[in-house]
């Protein structure tokens, strides 16, 4: 695998923490170079805020529900799906 996909796989990974705010500012910085740089990732992004935006859209007011939360990341879990920051 070459050094260049190797890293475009890094950033797709740490995309959704990204666009969540939950990235370490170093890791952070790192992902918005490569996002100036690089139109295949930058597409990955604006997929995933184009997703977020669109559930937010569609969700309807609710307050925070924490078991569900914890529900949702631990199936996720399940699937082999790693939550950044659990």
């Amino acid at each position: 695998m070459d050094s260049r996909r190797s890293e475009c796989e890094a950033i797709v990974r740490r995309l959704w923490p990204y666009v969540d705010g939950k990235l370490p500012d170093s890791d952070r910085e790192r992902v918005t170079r490569h996002l100036e740089e690089c139109a295949d990732c930058l597409s990955h992004f604006d997929f995933a805020r184009a997703f977020l935006d669109a559930v937010h859209a569609a969700r309807p007011p609710a307050k925070e529900d924490d078991a569900l939360r914890a529900r949702v990341i631990a199936a996720l879990n399940n699937q082999g799906l790693s939550i950044y920051g659990n």
